[in-house]
């Protein structure tokens, strides 16, 4: 949690030490590698991320979110074919299980491809998706914050002062 908190304040570098200490605790604790890797990724440290994604991934038993990490930082790093691999996995995936629809808008988001990214959250709020209370903090999303569709999202959540979720007062 200390990791989290300290990533959402952007403090990487504290958030990048917050997760080493709680991986010297538990070297297979999947959420250490997720917070881990999310930092370094806003360090530029793509390589170490790619494998605290890889690691958060095989340690979590499939849970989308260090896949959809993983995705987004390929994308972003101009690997768009790899990029793409991860979201023909999150469909196959998909198939079979419930893929929260934010981690498909997450990859399209490192894409650069927010038509297709918005189509995704208005899904994720169709489900509920848990993950979108992250909007508000999540640096990854800073390229799309000046989008009126990003503040019309963030005003149906409820995430917005004087906005109660549904729009209703």
């Amino acid at each position: 949690m200390s990791a989290q908190v300290a990533f959402q304040a952007r403090d990487y570098a504290a958030a990048v030490e917050y997760a080493r200490q709680a991986l010297v605790i538990d070297p297979e604790f999947w959420v250490g590698y997720m917070q881990r890797g999310q930092a370094l990724e806003q360090l530029d440290e793509d390589d170490r991320a790619l494998e605290d994604a890889a690691n958060a991934a095989r340690f979590s038993g499939g849970n989308s979110k260090p896949i959809s990490l993983r995705g987004y930082i390929l994308a972003r790093r101009g690997r768009g074919n790899e990029a793409r691999d991860v979201l023909a996995f999150l469909e196959s995936v998909a198939r079979t299980r419930f893929v929260p629809p934010y981690a498909t808008s997450l990859v399209h988001a490192g894409l650069g491809e927010p038509n297709v990214g918005f189509d995704w959250l208005d899904r994720a709020y169709a489900v509920r998706d848990e993950h979108l209370v992250f909007l508000t903090v999540d640096p990854k999303w800073d390229p799309w914050r000046s989008d009126p569709r990003f503040g019309a999202l963030l005003a149906r959540c409820g995430f917005t002062r004087g906005t109660p979720a549904g729009g209703r007062s």
